[in-house]
Formats: C-alpha cells, structure tokens, sequence
C-alpha cells in the first residue's frame, strides 16, 4: 500500500513541477481533483442511500408475502361480505 502512495506523490510532484511556469494549469488541477474527490464521495452516498433502501424494500416484500400466506378467507374470495351479496 506504501508503493501506491509514493507513486501518487511522485506523479503529483511531477506534475506541479512541470506546470511552475502556469498558475492557472494548477488551479485547474487543483479544482479537477477536488471535484472527482467531491464526486466520488457523493456516489458513495447514493449507493449507500440505493443499498438501505433496497433492504427495506426487501424487508417489505418479505413482510407482505408473509401477510398473504397467513392470510385466511372463509367463504370464498370475498370473504365475509359474501352474504351481502345478492344470490343469483
């Protein structure tokens, strides 16, 4: 994991280095990393928004299958409101 960060850093230092003569190449990288940072953090946030949502979902689903399996009706499926029901 140390060899991944040395490289960043050289490949940083590196590019820095060879824009010295332009401020505004620097801003521009420094904003463009700020916004893949800001980005990346706000995917991370929509999936973990998307993954608890699903669960509930599921958990949901799950309760409602297990309501109808247990669901019982007597007199056909109308249930209790068939006598109300004209005959015929």
């Amino acid at each position: 994991m140390m060899g991944i960060t040395e490289e960043g850093g050289k490949i940083a230092t590196a590019a820095v280095q060879s824009m010295q003569g332009t401020p505004l190449g620097i801003a521009l990288l420094v904003v463009n990393l700020a916004f893949l940072a800001f980005v990346g953090y706000l995917l991370g946030e929509v999936a973990e928004n998307a993954r608890t949502r699903n669960t509930s979902q599921m958990d949901l689903i799950a309760k409602l299958v297990t309501d109808i399996r247990d669901c019982r009706q007597p007199n056909g499926p109308r249930g209790e409101l068939d006598h109300l029901l004209p005959k015929g």
